[in-house]
């Protein structure tokens, strides 16, 4: 079996064990191996654990190793792709020619057969270490391995990127099991924010100063632009927030009680000094007439184009987010009744959400490029729980077997196909920009506050102010736009309007003052929309 373990783990992350081994899908012997060839676990009494970006590292490192500088008793798995050490009751020593040998084995974490050719010194090595049942790793002369951190006067290997907190990280891991996977690794990016800005310093030495002084550099960086570094206002916000959050959670473990009660408060940020932050870009969304000239000028020719087109109507459609989308299965859009499911135990649904969407009342052409889509599959075999956006591989064979064919396993097919339907408009729009684009929509839509609040549940929203908050929010172009077309406001009193009624409806006697006054008063009503009507 093939094992190229092109995986990235994550790497603010901390992996126990049993994780890696999920991770890779390998054995508990295979960890060992590794720690043995350089892999090194985070420092700590108990069981070994590994942060993400350590072992990215490893693998990095072993695969640009390859042929070069193996040692006598490595091999290059030509399965695994990367130096290994085979297992030593499968170590055989044949003779090719008078003064070279050829050196079998089986790889020590695929199983697949190694050879590499031998000159009489590594020979002998080999030999001698196959009599003495030596470890393959110690037969160097001055390239064996650095200690592994096995026993009890062992000396510590600190990792790349050093830290004196993985064990509590780990265990707050635990605790924050209950959030989504996004939203961890966004607590997690500040964290380790946090311990960089002070060396990797242990969690349990920081004091109220320690955070007021990251305070202030983190309002320092809003600051500075972003070209030179700076942070938005909302980067600085969460960071204070996830922050404050965990030291708040830190303060009631053991081994840091002894942390001010009051720590997590210094995190937060003073109102004058965020009113300084630079304001961010405004969000680029299309209107609704933007993204229809955007799929009429997709390509069609061949069905990943006409995939791709359906994929970015499907998101105008629907309003789901891109991980939602490139999961969705046939069984998942009702072309009928024009409604969508957001299933969470078949998509990856932000916050495991599930919940039944109506197709948005966008322009017929949305409509008609997902129902053709889909029939289209139909026509080629394809059935309810086949993936609704297949991998290209699929679409260019006929279905064989009962297995339904998969969904996309990344975001990367739909991200690619809002890049090529924003050519055409010299923008570049994410699949995101579809939801903006329909919140838009919705404010020139709804009149009313139920329609108002049925629009915000069929984006997936709990409340309104969750929509108005993060969604289409009026740019300064528009905003000036408007206010620049707004008229001056009616201040005719009640008493006018009150002459202006009795003047239409005669009752006052022509050439009395009231008369001539009503007179003046219409005459400049007049006046104003003669001007409108030029404009």
């Amino acid at each position: 079996m093939s094992r190229r373990y092109k995986i990235r783990a994550k790497g603010h992350r901390v992996y126990d064990v049993s994780e890696v081994m999920e991770l890779y899908d390998i054995c508990r012997n295979t960890v060992s191996n590794w720690v043995g060839t350089g892999l090194t676990p985070s420092h700590g009494t108990g069981p070994q654990l590994f942060r993400g970006c350590e072992l990215n590292r490893f693998h990095i490192a072993r695969r640009a190793q390859g042929r070069k500088n193996l040692r006598v008793g490595q091999f290059l798995c030509m399965s695994c792709k990367v130096a290994v050490f085979p297992h030593m009751p499968s170590l055989n020593l044949r003779q090719t020619k008078k003064t070279s040998w050829m050196a079998l084995g089986a790889c020590s974490e695929c199983g697949a057969a190694v050879m590499k050719l031998l000159d009489a010194t590594k020979h002998d090595r080999l030999q001698e270490a196959i009599r003495t049942n030596a470890n393959l790793t110690e037969i160097d002369e001055g390239q064996a391995e650095e200690q592994v951190c096995v026993g009890t006067n062992t000396p510590l290997r600190l990792p790349e990127n050093p830290s004196m907190n993985d064990r509590i990280i780990h265990d707050w891991q635990l605790y924050a099991g209950r959030y989504d996977s996004k939203t961890v690794d966004a607590h997690l990016a500040s964290i380790r924010d946090f311990e960089d800005f002070f060396e990797g310093q242990c969690f349990s030495l920081t004091k109220d100063k320690d955070v007021g002084k990251y305070r202030k550099w983190l309002l320092e960086k809003g600051e500075l632009p972003r070209e030179a570094g700076g942070f938005s206002a909302s980067t600085i916000r969460h960071r204070a927030s996830h922050l404050a959050a965990f030291f708040k959670w830190l303060g009631k473990q053991d081994g840091y009680r002894r942390l001010s009660a009051n720590l997590f408060e210094y995190f937060a940020l003073p109102r004058q000094k965020m009113a300084r932050v630079l304001a961010r870009p405004d969000k680029i969304y299309p209107s609704i007439d933007e993204a229809l000239t955007m799929i009429q000028s997709m390509p069609t020719i061949t069905r990943t184009q006409r995939r791709d087109r359906a994929i970015v109507a499907g998101a105008f459609v629907t309003g789901l987010r891109a991980a939602a989308l490139s999961t969705m299965r046939l069984k998942h859009i009702d072309c009928v009744a024009k409604t969508a499911v957001q299933d969470a135990r078949d998509m990856r649904a932000k916050n495991g959400k599930s919940f039944v969407i109506r197709w948005f009342p966008v322009p017929d052409a949305f409509h008609d490029i997902v129902e053709s889509w889909k029939e289209e599959l139909a026509n080629d075999g394809f059935e309810s729980d086949d993936a609704l956006f297949p991998d290209a591989k699929y679409l260019y064979r006929p279905k064989v077997g009962t297995d339904p064919v998969p969904t996309l396993q990344t975001n990367g097919v739909v991200n690619r196909a809002f890049r090529i339907a924003s050519t055409g408009l010299g923008k570049s729009f994410s699949p995101h920009s579809a939801r903006h684009c329909l919140k838009a929509l919705g404010d020139k839509l709804c009149t009313r506050a139920e329609e108002r609040k049925a629009w915000s549940l069929n984006l997936g929203h709990e409340s309104v102010v969750v929509t108005d908050t993060h969604y289409g929010k009026m740019t300064d172009g528009t905003r000036l736009q408007v206010l620049g077309s707004l008229k001056e406001e009616d201040q005719t009193s009640d008493d006018e309007k009150e002459l202006l009624l009795k003047y239409f409806f005669h009752a006052l006697v022509p050439g009395s003052p009231e008369h001539r006054a009503a007179r003046i008063l219409v005459r400049k009503r007049e006046a104003a929309l003669d001007d409108d009507v030029l404009e």
